[in-house]
């Protein structure tokens, strides 16, 4: 039994390749270029929200989604903030010249507000300044 355990560690550690020529070095924002968002949102209902991005270099991975709430309170658990989180990759097969490619990918919001909801999409950076496309999409009461 002792030598199956030994024989299957070996394999294991065999097995996996360490790739010692990529690492993440660092991680970005990518730019997101379009949304899905309805035209408005009827209260009590969750949407799956595509947001579509591109990848500032062909060095960057997709890392996360980062969709957050502006605090507790009613008016800012409407505002809604929007970033996609890449890391980057240096290695010898990427250009931090080169723009990357287009993704998409999607979050979940649930509207449980009665106010309107503003969703900040983050779209770059100008010196210290964020730049934000904002979003006002009105809530609606459930028709019967």
């Amino acid at each position: 039994m002792r030598k199956l355990v030994v024989i299957a560690l070996t394999l294991l550690l065999i097995s996996c390749s360490v790739d010692n020529d990529s690492q993440i070095t660092s991680y970005e924002l990518a730019s997101i270029t379009s949304h899905d968002l309805p035209d408005e949102f009827v209260l009590g209902k969750t949407y799956d929200v595509r947001v579509d991005f591109v990848f500032p270099s062909d060095c960057n991975n997709f890392q996360a989604l980062d969709a957050r709430r502006a605090g507790t309170t009613s008016e800012e658990r409407s505002q809604i903030y929007i970033s996609v989180v890449t890391a980057v990759v240096e290695n010898s097969s990427c250009t931090r010249d080169v723009i990357g490619a287009s993704s998409s990918t999607k979050f979940v919001v649930t509207i449980d507000e009665e106010r309107d909801y503003t969703f900040r999409f983050w779209k770059g950076q100008e010196g210290d300044e964020a730049i934000y496309e904002e979003v006002i999409v009105p809530v609606v009461m459930e028709q019967s």
